[in-house]
């Protein structure tokens, strides 16, 4: 059986271009404005436990203070979702997956919310000649940090993630002509030498990712992406 690593790699399609530089966005950007960073951020993704543990990842900052906890997919009374709860315990939202036979989508809700009508950000994957790529994908949300003067259609934001690196596997976050963010498996963090084959094609293991996040943009945000970036990629369950 391959392992995530391993399936990582024969699903491979990277973006092309030359990547954006690392660039604070023109305006805020937030789905919880009481998260929007000040500075430039690094966090740390890391996992906890396996992939359906009550706390599956934790999220800390570059001092190891916790700031969120996600639960396992299958940890919520059946419910087919994860759960990002704040670094008191309180629960912030819930990420469900939706699989098709060709597909996955997402969507973020609040806690225990039923009907599409509750949605706060919706994903979907992005095409290359056709075909949805693994970790190449789009996030649209009402952007609740835009001015109280714009028209709700004019709140809408899609952020476009763009899956990156050969032996390393990295995602940017790009908004306009910018990245706003980046998403990056860690070498510091990760107990297995993240540049050893060998490591690649363990089954269980799902690797920590290094989140850098740019002045005021949503921190909690940007964590909700790279969880979908490592389901996506690393087939976390």
């Amino acid at each position: 059986m391959l392992g995530g690593h391993a399936r990582a790699r024969m699903n491979r399609l990277n973006s092309s271009g030359p990547r954006k530089a690392l660039k604070a966005p023109d305006r805020p950007i937030a789905v919880r404005q009481e998260y929007i960073t000040d500075l430039k951020t690094t966090l740390a993704v890391i996992p906890q436990g396996d992939a359906r543990a009550v706390t599956a990842y934790r999220i800390h900052d570059a001092d190891g203070v916790t700031q969120f906890t996600v639960s396992g997919r299958k940890y919520n009374g059946g419910r087919f979702c994860r759960e990002f709860r704040d670094a008191s315990g309180l629960p912030l939202f819930e990420l469900h997956r939706k699989i098709s036979l060709t597909s996955s989508s997402w969507a973020v809700t609040l806690p225990g919310s039923r009907g599409g009508h509750a949605e706060l950000a919706t994903g979907a994957p992005r095409l290359s000649f056709g075909t949805a790529v693994s970790g190449n994908f789009s996030l649209t949300f009402d952007n609740v940090a835009a001015l109280a003067t714009k028209r709700p259609e004019e709140k809408a934001l899609t952020l476009v993630i763009e899956r990156h690196g050969n032996i390393l596997e990295s995602f940017d976050v790009v908004d306009g002509d910018r990245k706003v963010a980046e998403v990056r498996e860690s070498i510091l963090y990760n107990k297995k030498l993240a540049l050893r084959a060998s490591s690649r094609r363990c089954t269980s293991h799902r690797p920590a990712m290094d989140v850098l996040v740019t002045p005021g943009v949503d921190m909690s945000l940007i964590t909700i992406i790279a969880i979908i970036a490592s389901d996506s990629v690393f087939a976390s369950e």
